[in-house]
């Protein structure tokens, strides 16, 4: 019996990490998915979406315009209904391009294996590629592409130009990262203003809002922290057992559904207290000053979790204060010298490039020079390149490139 028993706690244990793990690190903006889906899977877990009905109520009220919206058709639908003779006239070309269109990000770049599509549409990689090509003729324009450069070809083929225009614009397409070598040609300037007309992405009209952050918690500081948890996406969960369960397959769906309430309550303390300890840990820069250095490590250890488990629980979530939406990740920051993190030194380097001179970029080294003057440390030039490149910011002699064409 008692061998039994410990098999019980162990499987029962094991199925409450089994639910929490994933629930602990789902975006907010995935919560009510998961519970809906949960929610078919077990008869006792009922589901009720706050979002939904909020999101209802405000339809009802903008009425006419929120109908107009969501009237609009879809890039799935824009470019199925073009997928016809004379472009696509057979139906092996319009099972290849329907195939292509399954494969298109939400920004209209293709992001398929040829090879793949290929094999299922028992056709030739180069049929394949013919295919996606004769996407240049389709609307949005440049859909289907693989990437920018790609796309203003694209976009390039339906303008019509003077033979020696369209020449040129097509020679800068091919060598975007090179314009400033063609400046002083006669066609340079009207060649940039057509590249410039381009969509990027291609698909940049059917974007709209559709990547939202969404904070899981409102952070305001003051006299004292206050923090309001972002209820509007939790979604109200319950538990009915109408059958009075008996069966020993239905109780264990039931104590799933009973874990599942409680492990919904459990995530909202959890998130609670790590990011009141991160908002005290780093209360200087939510008054206007620099993040300080900050381990998961340290988190872990004052609030007895393990790292690993920081680690899930800061990923995919926002916190919304004065200063704007930032990800939980982007408060945690290595110390470089005594109390100085390196994101103190990062924003003083995007400072430092955003105010330089147009004509003379800064380099590294000298970047390194006001880095060392401004915080009074040892730094080396490929920590500074580092930085740099975290910060996605190109080098002096590609901003200068960049300077000079814009």
């Amino acid at each position: 019996m008692s061998v039994y028993l410990q098999a019980k706690q162990k499987q029962s244990l094991q199925l409450s990490l089994k639910l929490w793990l994933p629930l602990l690190q789902a975006p907010l903006g995935e919560l009510e998915e998961l519970f809906k889906e949960k929610s078919y899977e077990n008869p006792f877990l009922k589901f009720r979406s706050n979002y939904e009905s909020s999101r209802y109520k405000e339809f009802d009220k903008q009425g006419f315009i929120e109908n107009t919206l969501l009237a609009q058709e879809s890039l799935f639908e824009k470019l199925t209904n073009q997928i016809q003779a004379p472009l696509f006239p057979t139906p092996n070309s319009q099972k290849v391009a329907h195939e292509i269109i399954f494969n298109l990000s939400h920004e209209g770049y293709f992001e398929g294996d040829i090879q793949a599509i290929a094999i299922k549409c028992n056709t030739t990689q180069e049929f394949v590629q013919s295919v996606r090509n004769r996407f240049c003729h389709l609307e949005p324009v440049g859909v289907g592409s693989v990437d920018a450069q790609e796309s203003f070809l694209f976009q390039l083929e339906n303008l019509e130009l003077p033979k020696e225009l369209y020449e040129f614009v097509k020679k800068l397409i091919l060598n975007l990262k090179n314009l400033d070598k063609y400046a002083k040609h006669h066609l340079f300037d009207e060649g940039k203003r057509i590249i410039k007309k381009f969509n990027s992405p291609p698909a940049i009209e059917y974007i709209g809002d559709e990547v939202q952050i969404i904070p899981d918690f409102y952070v305001d500081v003051g006299d004292e922290i206050e923090l309001r948890i972002n209820n509007s996406y939790y979604p109200d969960i319950t538990v009915s057992d109408p059958f009075k369960s008996k069966n020993s397959d239905l109780k264990e769906k039931l104590k799933e559904a009973r874990d599942m309430v409680n492990l919904l309550e459990l995530r909202k303390s959890t998130l609670y207290k790590l990011i009141l300890c991160i908002v005290e840990k780093q209360i200087g820069f939510f008054i206007g000053s620099e993040l300080k250095p900050l381990t998961m490590a340290l988190i872990a250890d004052e609030l007895g979790f393990d790292e690993s488990t920081i680690s899930r629980a800061v990923s995919n979530k926002y916190i919304q204060c004065k200063r704007g939406i930032f990800a939980l990740r982007s408060f945690f920051t290595n110390e470089v010298s005594n109390g100085l993190s390196s994101s103190e030194i990062k924003n003083f380097i995007s400072e430092l490039i955003k105010n330089e001179s147009e004509e003379n970029p800064l380099t590294d080294e000298e970047l390194v020079s006001l880095v060392v003057k401004r915080f009074h440390l040892k730094m080396v030039r490929r920590t500074i390149t580092k930085y740099r490149k975290i910060l996605d910011i190109p080098s002096s002699k590609e901003r200068k490139k960049i300077y000079k064409v814009s």
